[in-house]
């Protein structure tokens, strides 16, 4: 109450301040007064307010708010502001426009069907509350800046307002200011216009080391401080990178690595920080430092200035008035609308106001500062349409300078004064006029036109090269995004003044263009290839950034006949302005003589950029909508260009198109490559490859047909090549010229398909748009089936990123959902759309030529049909382009196409091609199809009757074809073709015989194929058969020539021994039919009778390196597979709990909520154990030689002895042992144990002694066995005590850290032996003689040394990483580690198994088989083989735990103990603590291992149900009356189940625990039956491995009950309440009772507080997702970084972690921690402590899955995501509605349980070796 009453009177203190000097300020009469009253308060309050010179200080944040703000908002309310603002409230009408505001990474929405583009979106609160939720929508994240358009109607084109906004959307529009009290407004007034001036000076400052004289301290005032101060404050550019400023601040102000990291983060984030405070002179120095140090080569260096502390302090608070201006705005409409009058007002009576002061001076601004200033212009200025109109206008009176500084800037655009172009822009009504009355497109375009002036040449062309200069034109082309946003709304109703206004935006477009017209030209080289690769990149990014405004324009231009008329005018003004005379030249072909211009593009300079030529051809498409054409009267200006002058640049493009095809410009180069590439690329194709084509079938039409082709053939120099004089040419000239001729011929028959076939542009065709689209989609499809993502990035988009692809695609094909995890859907397409498919698209490049032509060959002939791509009848032309196709019917074309059947059928020939002959069938095709249509309305097309004339005459040339073998692979296209003919003329009403004659050909050459075919078939068997004797002779010689070879074999008197069997892996479960009868028996693993062990592994394996065959035996030489340990939490129920100290931790007893474990995989890969050394030491070698800077950029860290598996690529860091049946080792024939059968039988007698005997023989060594230990451990405490006493006495130094080690619990002596023996010796009965006697026989060595070395090396490893300690190969936690990894690696396997529902034997792959195997094996031979001493130490103390012996402060429950952890190690370790040697030790597992193991087993069980019990949480007994199942389970179990509900009881008192009402008998029997399943499974899976025995088969399938028979295999009672029965062991009673009565059981079950594990433990799943990503993306969108604070202070990437469901920072550097001495980021830092260093992250605001497996290894990943296609959407680039695909989060998940994040992130680092450069650490 006390520090309540504190602040109560601190925040009245505060108040009645703020109160005072309002109403001080009040008393003020005019502006004038009242600055001179404010400027006095602030110049006193602000330098004491804010000493940091930091933005972002949260306690100055608290003081400007109490001492500076609070007396300002009293002044402006005249009252208590918090009231005043709550009346205005209430008193405003609902805002119909929400205007928030977007941060950093928030999530936005705009509607595909409603937006007018995609710039107009919605926050997620308007979003989730309108109708566009079901639209089809996308989604993305906020750069930063922009602001929610829910309510303007100028956005949508319906359902502009959500449900929050409606209410005010209904109310009557008033003047704000009428709702706003006189006084309020006055005062409002009176502030703002003293504090944007004020702002306005402090920030744009021109000297920052001085104050403006009104702001500098007075000599008078109270807090007058003459010691000056100053800051070097250091600003951010995008130039240099965060090392090099990281490295320069590190020298400059010398400070240490982790600070210059902060300072960095600082700067990057607010666009500034101050590096060093305190004298001008250290200051300055500084400086100098960083400026040195920052300048390089053409980069300048990093802003730097040395600033007055009372500056930065001003500068400080600057801002928070302007955030406060911002807040101000939002409580009512009226005080909003004051503060954009005052922005509206002159700055200082300048002719400026304070709104241009800001626009013009951005550029001086830092990153922080800028953003304030723009969020305060859209918090109020465009809030408003009156103003949105006036900030608008003054934005184009200066938007030509603003452009220049921010070419000129190095900032981002997002953060630039010019990045609000898109509010005002894109809205109709301001854009409209702002085009009208201030000739917004002049400005714009005029503005870019002048900044590329400084790039033209002499000849005023385009001319760009590789320097610095060109970074400008790249920030520069925002203008063309401007000039898109502008023209992306056309006009509805045109005036007279609006097509003035375009028109003069027009024709300072065409300037642009005229200087864009051939730029760029190329010659062709001939002697040498080039030099040097000229600079085309440029060019291109400004045709695609001026693409999609030349196609708006155009739509425009479309719009009007008027203006259309105009810009056709004007363009072809400019196109004779560049367009020079040509030479000429008279060419005839076919007794057709033409006028063409001399021009040879193998030798003359050309270009693909032909812009204005281009903008004609789209100008020239739209004619014909208002019946105009080339030759109306009115439309062309004076000498407009011919129709030969129009084609002669595209054509000229395809020319050059075709010679880099024919292989004459290889000399060019690469980028004649890329520029030919981009000139047919998607991205370009719109507005280059498709107009060349419109205009060339304009020109077509223009044209006479004859004289057209004449000018085609002429440009491709193919005049000579088609006359017979160079056919009988034999010139080495001509010769050589043939296949280049060729390449040629076949391109421009190629280009005459394209013009006479694709119809499908509107305005060329009679088509719609959709027509268009759906063409586009058939032939992508026809490529391969695609997913939806692929077929959108192979349409060209509009301005809105449309395709229109989702209007057709459920017309031409079938979704096919994916089938996988791992696939995605696709799109197949619909065998009725197969016959449109067209060979020869235009769109198609070469590769997906060849791949459509393979898969539609591979699709027909699956389903049977003709091979034949025959053309389809195109759609008819438009009146404009109707002429174009009496191209198929002129004497040219009949002279080509002739030309090359004759060249084709003459045998003798040899110049012909099998393309072109294919090409030239198609024309023909196409032109008979023309003629069927044509002759159907009566018009004229005469081809075949040219096609039937002369001797022979083409129609004979065709039908001469059949069956040549020349066109054999079109034969199908020449049937179809042959029968259309006659079609055709039978309708015309000709009697032709071709089809007969044809067929009767066809028929005669099928037969003569066939009897070829049949010839080639003899000739081959008769070449196989005298091969055949031919090797049998040479037999018989060799025979007969070396029979000593063959008496030595004939001597051999036994029979060839079998071959050793096969290393392949046989079933565990043999067939029934093929063993003997005593397997067809129930399998029992365990007790006084178990199963023989029956192996189904090699005997012999091979090693992958040195490929040498080696057996499996102890004696032999070691052999290992690759494995890899790791640390885990997959298991984890506390993830808070942490190995503090790993030094002295003591890991034997596992406690129950699996904080932490050791897991153990291997890939099955077997080497030698010294061929892996020498690999592994080759690796070490090899990566030492490479030098330093290029060290480390492996996928994997060999410093922690990681490596690649060789052969499978797998991820290792150690080998585990290759061991054979535990039954074999040590016994004489152990090396021949391949000559033994699979089934191996112990010659040791069975055992006997009940449980109650071994139990009490457990107690009794338990009881006597503690003492010593207890005895033993006060002595070594004394004595330790004792030597720190005489320590200190005699070396008051300090000690050293190996001192240390040797006196931590780690290190202690070992137990001495004798007397340990001596009291085993004492309990030794005739009970302990038959339990633990082992068969006398000379001791043997149980391994060799190769194999020892390696059991302890696998021992480190797993000690090594598993505690993350140093090796110590004689620590003894050695051997604990070695129990942990078995147990925990068994548990994780369990737990795998039963998340993917598979069967627990059935389901286990090889891998997994090899792994659980060797580690079981090595688990108990490690074991034998450690020390005596600690092994029984070990022992006892495992003893003690389960009995309830061991009862001292460090006492661990029964509650808290991990049971098969427990019992794994207790059934590897009891052994040792009866028999001192290894070899008896061993012997004593394997002989009286299956009873005591039992005897192990049934005692942990029972701890494990008393655990189950006392956690259960069960309805009492009456609760459940009247269940249907409780009299059928009664009647069924009534006996067992009392019996277990009396132990339930019975324990309950122990514990002392209140009687909360008994739980039926059956249900509390059902629970523990199903708690127990899991560590029955896992205990299955531990004595299969261990004895060998066969599992049964009802454990090797889905679906069956496992509880019995995991009881029978195990030898367990399927009654669990028998292991409490006291005739059985009378002990159970007294353990029972030491379980209960442990002091921190009782106060565990009652705390209500406490965290109680209950049985079984469930899975742990990965965190829940949302189905809806937007829901995800909103409940992490407010996520601030806590390192950030300020402007920026959103985190740009927040990272969920799917683990735990923590959401950190993925950001770099800002949220970086120390760990282990190395700087690391956020992610890794919670990888390290949530899952010991595995980490799985969602990027939510780029929908990225991070995957980590180590602190500087990382991958991306599939996200769980999925948009409705069955697609991922990575960073969100298609912005898709996704949502969570369970398949693949269960994928996910399953990787994770599995541990093999480390497996895939190093496959992923292999496969992608950029991954390397990432530095993950810092994420």
């Amino acid at each position: 109450m006390e520090d309540l009453s504190e602040g109560t009177s601190a925040d009245s203190l505060v108040r009645e301040k703020a109160q005072l000097l309002a109403e001080e300020w009040r008393t003020c009469n005019d502006a004038a007064s009242l600055k001179a009253a404010l400027y006095k308060y602030w110049r006193n309050q602000v330098p004491e307010v804010y000493q940091s010179n930091e933005l972002a200080v949260p306690a100055e944040d608290d003081s400007c708010r109490d001492t500076l703000l609070a007396a300002l908002e009293w002044y402006i309310c005249n009252g208590d502001p918090d009231i005043v603002f709550q009346q205005l409230k209430k008193t405003d009408v609902p805002p119909q426009f929400c205007g928030r505001v977007f941060k950093m990474g928030e999530p936005t929405y705009s509607c595909r069907d409603c937006a007018m583009d995609p710039t107009c979106v919605l926050c997620i609160d308007c979003f989730q509350k309108s109708p566009h939720k079901a639209h089809r929508y996308r989604m993305n994240t906020s750069g930063g800046g922009g602001y929610c358009d829910c309510g303007d109607v100028e956005a949508w084109k319906s359902d502009p307002f959500c449900q929050l906004h409606q209410q005010g959307a209904d109310q009557p529009a008033k003047d704000p200011l009428e709702r706003l009290p006189i006084n309020i407004q006055f005062y409002m007034s009176a502030v703002v216009s003293c504090i944007l001036p004020y702002c306005s000076d402090i920030l744009f400052l021109d000297d920052q080391e001085v104050l403006p004289e009104n702001l500098r301290p007075r000599l008078a005032d109270p807090q007058y401080n003459p010691k000056d101060t100053y800051a070097t404050m250091l600003f951010n550019d995008e130039i240099h990178t965060y090392e090099q400023v990281i490295a320069t601040l590190k020298k400059a102000v010398d400070c240490s690595p982790k600070e210059a990291v902060e300072l960095a983060t600082i700067v990057d984030r607010e666009g500034r920080s101050t590096v060093r405070n305190g004298g001008y002179r250290e200051c300055e120095q500084a400086k100098g430092i960083i400026t040195r140090n920052t300048t390089y080569h053409r980069h300048k260096p990093l802003r730097v200035l040395v600033m007055h502390s009372a500056v930065v302090s001003h500068q400080t608070f600057s801002l928070k008035l302007l955030s406060w201006l911002i807040k101000i705005a939002t409580q009512a409409e009226g005080l909003r609308v004051i503060i954009c009058q005052e922005l509206m007002k002159n700055f200082h009576g300048s002719d400026l106001t304070i709104l241009e002061e800001c626009m013009l001076k951005d550029t001086i601004l830092w990153k922080a500062a800028r953003i304030q200033w723009h969020q305060l212009f859209m918090s109020t200025l465009l809030m408003d349409n009156e103003y949105k109109k006036k900030f608008a206008v003054l934005f184009t009176k200066h938007y030509s300078g603003i452009l220049s500084d921010f070419a000129d800037d190095d900032h981002d655009h997002v953060v630039s004064v010019t990045s609000l172009s898109v509010q005002i822009f894109t809205v109709p009504t301001v854009s409209h006029m702002l085009i009208k009355e201030h000739s917004l497109l002049k400005v714009i375009l005029k503005t870019f036109v002048d900044y590329t002036e400084k790039y033209r040449g002499a000849d005023s062309k385009l001319h760009f090269q590789r320097a610095s200069l060109l970074q400008g034109l790249r920030r520069f082309q925002y203008v063309l995004v401007d000039l898109r946003y502008v023209l992306s709304n056309n006009f509805e109703d045109w005036t007279a003044e609006a097509r003035e206004k375009v028109m003069e935006g027009i024709d300072v477009l065409l300037e642009l263009l005229v200087s864009m017209h051939g730029m760029d030209t190329v010659v062709r080289q001939v002697g040498q290839h080039i030099e040097f690769e000229p600079e085309w990149e440029t060019a291109f990014n400004l045709q695609i950034k001026l693409g999609p405004c030349l196609t708006l324009l155009l739509e425009w231009c479309a719009s009007d006949r008027s203006l259309l008329i105009r810009a056709y005018r004007a363009t072809m003004k400019a196109l004779r302005g560049v367009t020079h005379p040509q030479p000429e030249v008279a060419v005839e072909v076919a007794g057709h003589k033409a006028t063409c211009f001399k021009f040879d593009v193998g030798t003359k300079h050309v270009t693909v950029h032909y812009a204005l030529i281009r903008f004609l051809a789209g100008l020239h498409l739209h004619l014909g909508k208002y019946n105009l054409d080339y030759f109306k009267e009115g439309l062309l200006p004076l000498s407009p260009l011919t129709a030969m002058e129009l084609i002669e640049e595209p054509l000229r493009t395809q020319v050059l198109m075709a010679q880099v095809y024919a292989g004459m410009w290889r000399r060019n180069g690469f980028s004649l490559l890329n520029q030919l590439y981009y000139y047919q690329n998607v991205r370009c194709q719109t507005e280059m490859f498709d107009k060349d084509t419109i205009m060339l079938q304009a020109g077509g039409a223009m044209m006479d047909p004859n004289e057209y082709l004449i000018a085609v053939l002429n440009r491709f120099d193919l005049v000579r090549y088609l006359t017979p004089e160079f056919a009988a040419s034999s010139s080495t000239e001509d010769v050589q010229a043939r296949a280049s001729y060729a390449t040629l011929l076949e391109e421009m028959l190629h280009l005459l398909i394209i013009l006479t076939c694709e119809r499908y542009m509107p305005g060329v065709g009679n088509v719609l748009d959709e027509d268009r689209i759906r063409r586009e989609v058939i032939h992508q499809l026809c490529i391969s089936p695609m997913a939806h993502s692929e077929i959108t990035k192979a349409l060209p988009e509009d301005h809105c990123h449309e395709t229109g692809m989702e209007a057709v695609i459920n017309k031409v094909a079938d979704f096919k959902k994916p089938s996988g995890s791992a696939s995605k859907g696709v799109y197949e397409l619909k065998e009725l759309c197969l016959a449109d498919y067209s060979p020869f698209f235009y769109h198609y490049s070469r590769s997906d030529q060849s791949k459509a032509e393979e898969q539609q060959r591979k699709k027909k002939k699956q389903q049977e049909q003709e091979l034949a791509a025959v053309p389809a009848t195109p759609p008819a032309l438009c009146s404009n382009f109707k002429p174009l196709v009496h191209l198929l019917d002129c004497d040219v074309f009949i002279y080509i196409v002739r030309t090359i059947v004759e060249r084709t059928s003459n045998p003798k020939g040899k110049i012909w091609s099998e393309n072109s002959i294919h090409r030239a069938l198609y024309l023909i095709g196409l032109a008979v199809l023309e003629e069927e249509r044509l002759q159907a309305r009566g018009e004229s097309f005469v081809f075949l009757d040219k096609a039937g004339e002369g001797e022979p005459s083409l129609l004979t040339e065709i039908q001469n074809l059949v069956g040549n073998s020349k066109v054999k692979a079109h034969k199908e296209l020449m049937s179809w073709l042959i029968k259309k003919i006659a079609e055709v003329q039978e309708k015309k009403g000709e009697e032709v015989d071709m089809q007969a004659e044809a067929a009767e050909k066809e028929l005669h050459e099928s037969a003569k194929e066939e009897e070829e075919r049949a010839n080639r078939a003899r000739m081959a068997m008769k070449r196989r058969q005298v091969l055949m004797d031919q090797m049998a002779r040479m037999q018989k010689n060799f025979i007969k020539n070396n029979p000593e070879f063959f008496e030595e074999t004939a001597e051999e008197t036994p029979p060839p021994p079998p071959p050793p069997p096969k290393i392949e892996r046989v079933p565990s479960t043999p067939d029934m039919e093929e063993c003997d009868t005593s397997l067809t028996e129930f399998p029992i693993a365990l007790g006084a009778n178990p199963g023989d062990p029956v192996y189904d592994e090699p005997t012999h394996v091979t090693c992958i390196l040195c490929q040498e065959e080696a057996a499996i035996a102890s004696q032999g030489s070691a052999m290992v597979l690759a494995a890899f340990v790791q640390r885990s939490t997959v298991l984890s129920k506390n993830r808070d709990k942490k190995v503090e100290n790993a030094d002295d931790y003591n890991p034997l007893l596992m406690t129950s909520d699996l904080f932490w474990g050791t897991y153990t995989s291997t890939c099955g890969h077997v080497m030698h154990a010294d061929c892996w050394r020498g690999y592994f030491e080759s690796l070490l070698s090899r990566e030492q030689r490479r030098a330093l800077r290029i060290r480390n950029t492996l996928s994997y860290d060999l410093g922690k002895h990681q490596f690649l598996c060789p052969l499978c690529k797998t991820v290792s860091n150690t080998v585990v042992p290759l061991l054979p049946a535990l039954d074999t080792i040590g016994k004489p024939d152990d090396d021949t144990m391949e000559e033994q059968p699979t089934q191996v039988r112990s010659s040791i007698p069975p055992v006997s002694g009940s449980y109650a005997s071994w139990l009490g023989l457990i107690l009794q060594t338990t009881r006597r066995g503690m003492e010593i230990v207890n005895q033993y451990k006060a002595q070594v405490k004394e004595k330790k005590e004792e030597q720190e006493e005489k320590n200190k006495s005699s070396q008051p130094q300090r000690k050293s850290a190996k001192t240390e080690s040797k006196s931590s619990p780690s290190k202690q002596e070992p137990f001495p032996s004798l007397d340990l023996e001596q009291v085993l010796s004492q309990l030794t009965t005739d009970q302990f003689k038959s339990f633990f006697a082992t068969p006398q026989q000379e001791p043997t060595e149980l391994f060799a040394d190769g194999i020892r070395n390696m059991i302890r090396t696998f021992a480190t490893a797993t000690y090594t990483v598993g505690l993350d300690v140093m090796p110590d190969d004689d620590n003894e936690r050695v051997p604990i580690l070695a129990w942990n990894t078995c147990a925990y690696t068994i548990q994780v396997t369990e737990v795998l198994l039963r998340t993917q529902g598979k069967a627990l034997f059935g389901g286990l792959s090889s891998r997994q088989i090899d792994g659980l195997r060797s580690v079981i094996r090595f688990a108990t031979t490690s074991t034998c083989i450690a020390n005596h001493s600690i092994i029984q130490q070990h022992a006892l103390e495992l003893l003690a735990a389960l009995t309830g012996f061991n009862t001292g402060p460090d006492s661990i429950s029964i509650l808290d103990l991990d049971m098969f952890s427990l019992l794994v190690s207790l059934c590897l370790s009891l052994p040792r603590l009866y028999h001192s040697t290894e070899a008896t030790a061993f012997n004593a597992v394997i002989s009286s291992g299956a009873i005591y193991n039992l005897h192990i087993l049934q005692m942990v069980l029972a701890a494990h149900i008393v655990q189950i019990m006392l956690t259960a949480q069960l309805p009492a007994a009456q609760d459940q009356a009247g269940s249907s199942d409780e009299s059928m389970e009664q009647d069924e179990y009534n006996t067992d189940t009392q019996q277990l509900l009396k132990v339930y009881t019975e324990l309950r008192q122990f514990v002392g625990l209140e009687d909360g009402g008994q739980p039926a008998a059956w249900l509390l029997w059902n629970h523990v039956q199903f708690s127990c399943l899991p560590f029955l499974r896992c205990a299955a899976i531990f004595f299969h491995f261990l004895t060998g025995v066969p599992s049964p088969a009802e454990l090797q399938n889905v679906g069956l009950d496992e509880f019995v028979p995991l009881c029978r295999y195990l030898a367990l009672p399927t009654n669990l309440a028998e292991l409490f029965n006291l005739e059985i062991a009378p002990q159970m009673s007294d353990l029972v009772r030491a379980w209960g009565s442990h002091p921190d059981v009782k106060p565990k079950l009652t705390n209500s507080d406490a965290k109680i594990l209950r049985f079984p433990l469930e899975v742990n799943p990965l965190v829940t997702l949302p189905d809806d990503y937007s829901d995800l993306m909103n409940n992490v969108s407010m996520f601030m970084c806590p390192k950030a604070s300020g402007a920026q202070s959103d985190s740009r990437a927040p990272a969920l972690c799917l683990v735990c469901g923590t959401v950190v920072c993925s950001q770099s550097y800002c949220c970086q921690t120390e760990i282990d001495k190395e700087t690391v980021g956020a992610c890794t830092a919670h990888a390290i402590s949530c899952g010991a260093g595995v980490g799985i992250y969602l990027r939510v605001r780029e929908c990225q899955l991070l995957l980590m497996s180590s602190k500087n290894r990382g991958c991306f990943y599939t996200p769980p995501y999925l948009d409705d296609y069955g697609e991922p959407d990575s960073g969100l680039r298609r912005g898709n509605p996704l949502h969570l695909s369970q398949e693949h989060y269960t994928k996910l998940h399953c990787l994770w349980l599995s541990h093999s994040i480390p497996a895939e992130v190093a496959h992923k680092l292999e496969a992608n070796n950029n991954l390397l450069t990432i530095d993950w650490q810092n994420l």
